[in-house]
Protein backbone atom coordinates (compact mmCIF):
# COMPACT_ATOMS: atom_id res chain seq x y z
CA UNK A 1 0.00 0.00 0.00
CA UNK A 2 2.87 2.37 0.78
CA UNK A 3 4.19 1.82 -2.78
CA UNK A 4 0.82 2.86 -4.15
CA UNK A 5 0.91 5.99 -2.04
CA UNK A 6 4.45 6.82 -3.18
CA UNK A 7 3.57 6.25 -6.84
CA UNK A 8 0.54 8.55 -6.46
CA UNK A 9 2.76 11.29 -5.09
CA UNK A 10 5.32 10.88 -7.88
CA UNK A 11 2.64 11.03 -10.59
CA UNK A 12 1.04 14.06 -8.96
CA UNK A 13 4.39 15.86 -8.70
CA UNK A 14 5.28 15.06 -12.32
CA UNK A 15 1.94 16.37 -13.54
CA UNK A 16 2.39 19.55 -11.54
CA UNK A 17 5.88 20.21 -12.93
CA UNK A 18 4.65 19.65 -16.46
CA UNK A 19 1.78 22.05 -15.87
CA UNK A 20 4.14 24.71 -14.51
CA UNK A 21 6.38 24.34 -17.60
CA UNK A 22 3.46 24.74 -20.00
CA UNK A 23 2.09 27.74 -18.15
CA UNK A 24 5.38 29.60 -17.75
CA UNK A 25 7.51 28.83 -20.82
CA UNK A 26 6.85 31.07 -23.89
CA UNK A 27 5.98 29.29 -27.13
CA UNK A 28 8.69 29.10 -29.81
CA UNK A 29 8.51 31.94 -32.30
CA UNK A 30 6.39 34.11 -29.99
CA UNK A 31 7.47 37.15 -28.07
CA UNK A 32 6.96 37.22 -24.27
CA UNK A 33 3.71 38.68 -22.98
CA UNK A 34 3.76 42.37 -22.24
CA UNK A 35 4.14 43.55 -18.68
CA UNK A 36 0.53 44.68 -18.75
CA UNK A 37 -0.69 41.20 -19.69
CA UNK A 38 1.34 39.62 -16.90
CA UNK A 39 0.08 42.18 -14.41
CA UNK A 40 -3.55 41.46 -15.27
CA UNK A 41 -3.43 37.69 -15.78
CA UNK A 42 -6.10 35.34 -14.45
CA UNK A 43 -5.88 33.59 -11.06
CA UNK A 44 -8.66 31.05 -11.53
CA UNK A 45 -8.10 27.69 -9.77
CA UNK A 46 -5.93 25.23 -11.67
CA UNK A 47 -7.73 21.91 -12.13
CA UNK A 48 -5.38 18.94 -12.55
CA UNK A 49 -6.50 15.48 -13.66
CA UNK A 50 -4.93 13.49 -10.85
CA UNK A 51 -5.72 11.44 -7.80
CA UNK A 52 -5.05 13.11 -4.43
CA UNK A 53 -1.67 12.85 -2.74
CA UNK A 54 -1.93 10.25 0.05
CA UNK A 55 0.75 10.07 2.72
CA UNK A 56 1.15 8.34 6.04
CA UNK A 57 2.35 10.93 8.55
CA UNK A 58 5.54 10.18 10.53
CA UNK A 59 4.04 9.51 13.95
CA UNK A 60 3.83 6.13 15.71
CA UNK A 61 0.34 5.89 17.14
CA UNK A 62 -1.29 2.94 18.93
CA UNK A 63 -4.95 3.78 19.41
CA UNK A 64 -5.78 7.22 17.97
CA UNK A 65 -9.31 8.14 19.10
CA UNK A 66 -9.60 11.78 18.06
CA UNK A 67 -7.95 14.30 15.75
CA UNK A 68 -8.08 18.06 15.28
CA UNK A 69 -6.32 20.47 12.90
CA UNK A 70 -5.57 23.99 14.05
CA UNK A 71 -5.89 27.12 11.95
CA UNK A 72 -2.10 27.26 11.64
CA UNK A 73 -2.02 23.72 10.20
CA UNK A 74 -0.84 21.87 13.31
CA UNK A 75 -2.38 18.40 13.66
CA UNK A 76 -3.31 17.14 17.14
CA UNK A 77 -3.91 13.41 17.66
CA UNK A 78 -5.31 11.93 20.87
CA UNK A 79 -3.96 8.41 21.51
CA UNK A 80 -5.84 6.54 24.23
CA UNK A 81 -3.44 3.61 24.62
CA UNK A 82 -0.31 5.78 24.44
CA UNK A 83 -1.91 8.11 27.03
CA UNK A 84 -0.85 11.21 25.14
CA UNK A 85 -1.71 13.83 22.55
CA UNK A 86 0.70 14.18 19.63
CA UNK A 87 1.25 17.47 17.86
CA UNK A 88 2.49 17.33 14.26
CA UNK A 89 3.85 20.62 12.95
CA UNK A 90 3.75 21.61 9.29
CA UNK A 91 7.51 20.92 9.00
CA UNK A 92 7.03 17.31 10.19
CA UNK A 93 8.26 17.82 13.76
CA UNK A 94 6.36 15.76 16.38
CA UNK A 95 5.93 16.81 20.00
CA UNK A 96 3.85 15.79 23.03
CA UNK A 97 1.78 18.61 24.53
CA UNK A 98 0.06 15.97 26.71
CA UNK A 99 1.64 12.79 28.10
CA UNK A 100 0.95 10.20 30.83
CA UNK A 101 -2.79 10.98 30.81
CA UNK A 102 -5.14 8.01 31.14
CA UNK A 103 -8.62 7.55 29.69
CA UNK A 104 -8.41 10.18 26.93
CA UNK A 105 -11.75 10.39 25.09
CA UNK A 106 -11.88 13.54 22.95
CA UNK A 107 -9.97 16.74 22.23
CA UNK A 108 -10.97 20.22 21.07
CA UNK A 109 -9.12 23.34 19.89
CA UNK A 110 -10.08 26.98 20.17
CA UNK A 111 -9.20 29.84 17.82
CA UNK A 112 -5.91 30.45 19.68
CA UNK A 113 -4.80 26.79 19.38
CA UNK A 114 -5.40 26.12 23.06
CA UNK A 115 -5.93 22.38 23.43
CA UNK A 116 -8.74 20.93 25.58
CA UNK A 117 -8.64 17.25 26.57
CA UNK A 118 -11.60 15.25 27.91
CA UNK A 119 -10.72 12.19 29.98
CA UNK A 120 -13.29 9.81 31.45
CA UNK A 121 -13.47 6.49 33.25
CA UNK A 122 -16.55 4.63 34.50
CA UNK A 123 -17.28 7.10 37.30
CA UNK A 124 -15.72 10.50 36.70
CA UNK A 125 -14.35 12.84 34.04
CA UNK A 126 -11.95 15.73 33.70
CA UNK A 127 -11.33 18.60 31.27
CA UNK A 128 -7.77 19.82 30.98
CA UNK A 129 -6.40 22.77 28.99
CA UNK A 130 -2.93 23.02 27.44
CA UNK A 131 -1.83 26.33 25.92
CA UNK A 132 0.47 26.62 22.85
CA UNK A 133 3.61 26.93 25.00
CA UNK A 134 2.87 23.69 26.87
CA UNK A 135 1.43 24.98 30.14
CA UNK A 136 -1.44 22.79 31.38
CA UNK A 137 -4.19 23.17 33.95
CA UNK A 138 -7.16 21.07 35.03
CA UNK A 139 -10.24 23.21 34.38
CA UNK A 140 -13.05 20.96 35.59
CA UNK A 141 -13.50 17.70 37.49
CA UNK A 142 -16.87 16.01 36.91
CA UNK A 143 -18.60 13.29 38.92
CA UNK A 144 -19.96 11.38 35.93
CA UNK A 145 -18.67 9.51 32.88
CA UNK A 146 -18.60 11.76 29.80
CA UNK A 147 -18.53 10.64 26.17
CA UNK A 148 -18.03 13.85 24.16
CA UNK A 149 -17.85 17.61 24.58
CA UNK A 150 -17.64 20.96 22.81
CA UNK A 151 -16.49 24.41 23.86
CA UNK A 152 -18.77 27.16 22.59
CA UNK A 153 -17.88 30.64 21.39
CA UNK A 154 -18.20 32.24 24.84
CA UNK A 155 -16.08 29.61 26.61
CA UNK A 156 -18.79 27.35 28.03
CA UNK A 157 -18.45 23.58 27.78
CA UNK A 158 -21.33 21.36 26.74
CA UNK A 159 -20.75 17.74 27.78
CA UNK A 160 -22.65 14.54 26.97
CA UNK A 161 -23.00 12.21 29.95
CA UNK A 162 -23.10 8.45 29.48
CA UNK A 163 -25.80 7.96 32.13
CA UNK A 164 -29.42 8.96 31.50
CA UNK A 165 -28.45 10.67 28.22
CA UNK A 166 -27.88 13.92 30.08
CA UNK A 167 -26.41 17.06 28.50
CA UNK A 168 -24.40 19.11 30.98
CA UNK A 169 -23.29 22.71 30.64
CA UNK A 170 -20.27 24.17 32.45
CA UNK A 171 -20.51 27.95 32.54
CA UNK A 172 -17.56 30.32 32.31
CA UNK A 173 -17.63 30.78 36.09
CA UNK A 174 -17.43 27.02 36.67
CA UNK A 175 -21.04 26.16 37.48
CA UNK A 176 -22.02 22.65 36.41
CA UNK A 177 -25.73 22.20 35.65
CA UNK A 178 -27.92 19.80 33.68
CA UNK A 179 -28.99 21.52 30.49
CA UNK A 180 -31.38 18.85 29.20
CA UNK A 181 -31.96 15.13 28.72
CA UNK A 182 -32.13 13.49 25.31
CA UNK A 183 -34.57 10.69 24.57
CA UNK A 184 -31.78 8.38 23.31
CA UNK A 185 -28.00 8.03 23.66
CA UNK A 186 -25.77 10.71 22.12
CA UNK A 187 -22.98 9.56 19.79
CA UNK A 188 -21.30 12.93 19.34
CA UNK A 189 -21.56 16.69 19.86
CA UNK A 190 -20.45 19.45 17.50
CA UNK A 191 -20.67 23.21 17.07
CA UNK A 192 -22.30 24.09 13.76
CA UNK A 193 -21.25 26.99 11.52
CA UNK A 194 -23.32 29.37 13.65
CA UNK A 195 -21.59 28.28 16.86
CA UNK A 196 -24.66 26.39 18.13
CA UNK A 197 -24.56 22.92 19.67
CA UNK A 198 -25.88 19.96 17.71
CA UNK A 199 -25.97 16.32 18.77
CA UNK A 200 -25.81 13.11 16.75
CA UNK A 201 -28.00 10.37 18.23
CA UNK A 202 -27.44 6.62 17.83
CA UNK A 203 -30.50 6.40 15.58
CA UNK A 204 -28.90 8.84 13.13
CA UNK A 205 -31.19 11.69 14.15
CA UNK A 206 -29.62 15.13 14.51
CA UNK A 207 -30.91 17.57 17.12
CA UNK A 208 -30.17 21.19 17.94
CA UNK A 209 -29.64 21.99 21.63
CA UNK A 210 -30.45 25.62 22.49
CA UNK A 211 -28.82 27.51 25.35
CA UNK A 212 -32.19 27.25 27.12
CA UNK A 213 -32.06 23.45 26.90
CA UNK A 214 -34.74 23.19 24.21
CA UNK A 215 -34.12 20.25 21.87
CA UNK A 216 -35.38 20.44 18.26
CA UNK A 217 -34.79 18.19 15.21
CA UNK A 218 -32.10 19.47 12.85
CA UNK A 219 -31.44 16.68 10.35
CA UNK A 220 -30.54 13.06 9.69
CA UNK A 221 -27.48 10.86 9.26
CA UNK A 222 -27.23 7.10 8.59
CA UNK A 223 -28.13 5.04 11.71
CA UNK A 224 -25.10 4.10 13.76
CA UNK A 225 -22.95 7.02 12.55
CA UNK A 226 -20.18 7.72 15.04
CA UNK A 227 -18.71 11.20 14.52
CA UNK A 228 -19.77 14.66 13.42
CA UNK A 229 -17.41 16.91 11.45
CA UNK A 230 -17.79 20.51 10.35
CA UNK A 231 -16.21 21.31 6.99
CA UNK A 232 -14.54 24.67 6.31
CA UNK A 233 -17.53 25.68 4.15
CA UNK A 234 -19.94 25.14 7.07
CA UNK A 235 -21.50 21.89 5.86
CA UNK A 236 -21.70 18.85 8.15
CA UNK A 237 -20.40 15.32 7.65
CA UNK A 238 -20.65 12.12 9.66
CA UNK A 239 -18.48 9.04 9.82
CA UNK A 240 -20.76 6.15 8.87
CA UNK A 241 -20.31 2.41 8.30
CA UNK A 242 -21.86 0.39 5.50
CA UNK A 243 -23.25 -3.12 5.33
CA UNK A 244 -20.33 -4.21 3.11
CA UNK A 245 -17.85 -3.35 5.86
CA UNK A 246 -16.52 -0.15 4.29
CA UNK A 247 -16.56 3.23 6.00
CA UNK A 248 -17.60 6.48 4.39
CA UNK A 249 -17.96 10.16 5.09
CA UNK A 250 -21.59 11.10 4.49
CA UNK A 251 -23.27 14.49 4.25
CA UNK A 252 -25.87 15.28 6.89
CA UNK A 253 -29.36 15.69 5.45
CA UNK A 254 -31.26 18.76 6.61
CA UNK A 255 -34.58 17.47 5.22
CA UNK A 256 -37.55 17.19 7.56
CA UNK A 257 -38.01 13.52 6.63
CA UNK A 258 -35.23 10.93 6.75
CA UNK A 259 -33.98 10.36 3.16
CA UNK A 260 -33.70 6.91 1.61
CA UNK A 261 -30.10 7.56 0.58
CA UNK A 262 -27.36 9.84 1.85
CA UNK A 263 -24.77 11.65 -0.26
CA UNK A 264 -21.31 10.09 0.11
CA UNK A 265 -18.54 12.65 0.41
CA UNK A 266 -15.65 10.15 0.46
CA UNK A 267 -14.82 6.54 1.23
CA UNK A 268 -12.19 5.99 3.93
CA UNK A 269 -10.36 2.89 5.23
CA UNK A 270 -12.35 0.59 7.48
CA UNK A 271 -11.59 1.29 11.13
CA UNK A 272 -11.21 5.06 10.71
CA UNK A 273 -12.04 6.57 14.09
CA UNK A 274 -11.75 10.32 13.51
CA UNK A 275 -11.41 12.75 10.61
CA UNK A 276 -10.14 16.32 10.51
CA UNK A 277 -10.10 19.01 7.81
CA UNK A 278 -7.51 21.69 7.22
CA UNK A 279 -8.39 25.21 6.06
CA UNK A 280 -8.43 24.09 2.40
CA UNK A 281 -10.70 21.11 3.05
CA UNK A 282 -8.03 18.39 2.85
CA UNK A 283 -8.59 15.26 4.94
CA UNK A 284 -6.58 13.80 7.80
CA UNK A 285 -7.63 10.35 9.09
CA UNK A 286 -6.96 8.60 12.41
CA UNK A 287 -7.22 4.82 12.21
CA UNK A 288 -6.43 2.61 15.23
CA UNK A 289 -6.79 -0.59 13.19
CA UNK A 290 -3.97 0.54 10.89
CA UNK A 291 -2.16 2.40 13.68
CA UNK A 292 -1.82 5.27 11.25
CA UNK A 293 -2.49 8.95 10.71
CA UNK A 294 -3.03 9.51 6.99
CA UNK A 295 -3.27 12.80 5.12
CA UNK A 296 -5.18 13.05 1.84
CA UNK A 297 -4.37 16.26 -0.06
CA UNK A 298 -6.29 17.31 -3.15
CA UNK A 299 -6.28 21.10 -2.68
CA UNK A 300 -3.01 23.02 -2.74
CA UNK A 301 -2.23 26.72 -2.59
CA UNK A 302 0.83 27.76 -4.57
CA UNK A 303 2.41 31.13 -5.47
CA UNK A 304 1.76 32.43 -8.98
CA UNK A 305 5.12 32.41 -10.85
CA UNK A 306 4.35 35.85 -12.33
CA UNK A 307 3.27 37.84 -9.28
CA UNK A 308 3.48 35.57 -6.23
CA UNK A 309 -0.23 35.79 -5.50
CA UNK A 310 -1.65 32.61 -3.83
CA UNK A 311 -3.36 30.45 -6.44
CA UNK A 312 -5.45 27.34 -5.81
CA UNK A 313 -4.55 24.08 -7.49
CA UNK A 314 -7.06 21.22 -7.22
CA UNK A 315 -6.36 17.57 -8.01
CA UNK A 316 -9.51 15.91 -9.37
CA UNK A 317 -9.53 12.51 -11.06
CA UNK A 318 -12.77 13.37 -12.91
CA UNK A 319 -11.53 16.77 -14.15
CA UNK A 320 -12.43 17.74 -17.70
CA UNK A 321 -9.51 18.49 -20.06
CA UNK A 322 -8.81 22.15 -20.77
CA UNK A 323 -10.99 23.26 -23.69
CA UNK A 324 -8.59 25.94 -24.99
CA UNK A 325 -4.92 25.11 -24.70
CA UNK A 326 -4.03 28.78 -25.22
CA UNK A 327 -5.88 29.84 -22.07
CA UNK A 328 -3.53 30.88 -19.28
CA UNK A 329 -4.07 28.87 -16.06
CA UNK A 330 -2.85 31.63 -13.77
Amino acid sequence: MQNVYSLSRIIASTGFLALMFVCTAPSLGQEPSSLGAIRNHDHAPIIVQSRPVIERLPVKVIEPVDLRIGKTGHIFVADKSAKCVFRLDTDGEVSLPVSDLSHIQRIQLDADDNLYVLTSDARESQIQMVNPIGQSVVLHELTFAATSFVRDTIGQFVVASRDANRIIVITTDGNVTELTRIYQPVSDLVLNAGGQTEALLVSGEMVHIASSGEVTPSGFAPPGSSRLMLQPDGSMLVLAGRSDGHTRLTSVSRDQVRPQNFLTFASVPEGTQAVGFDALGNLCLANPDLRAITKVTSHFRIPCPHCGRPTDMIFRKDAEPVANADTRSF
